[in-house]
């Protein structure tokens, strides 16, 4: 074995350093796309100030981890390991969809908080899980979402997206727990 006859080795041996280079750029990326979700925090913030969102007692947080996430949640709802919230998630070390999925919907381990999510009461969420019993997957940023401001639709869409997330889905999660809407 002394020549090499495929064309994809010969050039990956060729351009290899370049190669390299342009895929440590993946990890510059993630961070960005990590940035960007978690700057939404502000826009919600802004929305609870503006009355965007009517119920006075609603605070937003960010999560951590490997799948984080920008959130809603009344302050009276549990906490800790018996938390429910309504949650935006992302993965940390992926990009932008397709790459990386993005979820919105409520986010609780317990039981019989899950209970009234039915089908029936959350259409908008076709998806259930071990913890999500009601999301649904989010658009990617259209076309050439790089060039110029295009990334502010995005921005809009996804905090539209997760404001009526709230709307839809903190009724549900006051009727499983107990409470009224205030």
């Amino acid at each position: 074995m002394n020549r090499i006859e495929n064309e994809q080795i010969k050039f990956y041996f060729e351009h290899e350093e370049r190669i390299r280079e342009w895929a440590a750029l993946e990890t510059e990326a993630s961070k960005f796309v990590d940035r960007f979700y978690r700057s939404l925090k502000g826009d919600l913030d802004g929305a609870i100030t503006d009355g965007r969102i009517a119920d006075s007692d609603v605070e937003s947080f960010l999560v951590g981890g490997n799948w984080p996430g920008v959130c809603l949640r009344r302050r009276a709802w549990p906490e800790g390991d018996d938390g429910v919230y309504v949650k935006m998630e992302w993965n940390r070390k992926k990009g932008f969809p397709p790459n990386g999925q993005v979820g919105c919907g409520v986010v609780t381990s317990v039981k019989q908080y899950k209970r009234p999510f039915t089908k029936e009461a959350r259409p908008d969420y076709p998806h259930a899980s071990q913890e999500w019993p009601a999301y649904r997957y989010l658009d990617p940023p259209a076309d050439r979402f790089w060039e110029g401001d295009n990334l502010r639709e995005y921005r809009t869409y996804l905090v539209e997206a997760i404001l009526k997330a709230w709307k839809d889905l903190a009724p549900i999660v006051d009727e499983a727990i107990g409470q009224r809407s205030s």
